[in-house]
């Protein structure tokens, strides 16, 4: 669980950031309510609870992270579609991202997915998956941010990025 001290200035953040993304329908009352703000505290909540199950380090929530995860989230939604390197869209790659969000990385990582139905649905994919479940449990990230964005057409993409820094 992330400190409630931690969560105001994450919403904060957020709202500065200009995280608009709608949220899907049914999402909110699954996530708790509070909207996307509330959708990407869950997540890292329960990525945090699955470390901790496994008997790892919680990561910390980190600004620049929420920004890199949140750009991709919006990017998908905005393309439509799925994919790591988005080579038509305005950061190709994670490099592109974490540059663009300002921050310095010795290792990163990054989850995504779509279509999934919140915050719990979206962890469960991602811990049934063998690459995403190491990213999620490597012990060597120390910082964690995620982003969740809606396209036109209702569909939801979600993201995590992982970071050590310099």
């Amino acid at each position: 669980m992330v400190p409630r001290s931690v969560r105001l200035p994450l919403a904060i953040v957020l709202v500065l950031w200009g995280c608009t993304s709608p949220v899907a329908p049914g999402i909110a009352s699954a996530a708790g309510g509070g909207g996307a703000a509330g959708i990407v505290t869950n997540i890292a909540d329960l990525t945090n609870v699955e470390r901790t199950r496994a008997g790892v380090s919680p990561l910390r929530l980190e600004g620049r992270l929420m920004k890199a995860a949140q750009l991709q989230a919006e990017q998908m939604a905005s393309l439509g579609r799925m994919d790591h390197v988005l080579t038509e869209g305005p950061y190709p790659s994670p490099q592109d991202r974490l540059a663009a969000a300002g921050y310095r990385w010795r290792a990163f990582a990054e989850n995504i997915a779509y279509g999934q139905r919140g915050p719990e649905d979206v962890t469960e994919t991602w811990m049934g998956s063998a690459g995403h479940r190491a990213n999620m449990l490597n012990g060597a990230y120390t910082e964690l941010g995620t982003g969740y964005a809606v396209d036109g057409r209702g569909r939801t993409y979600f993201v995590q990025v992982f970071g050590k820094p310099l």
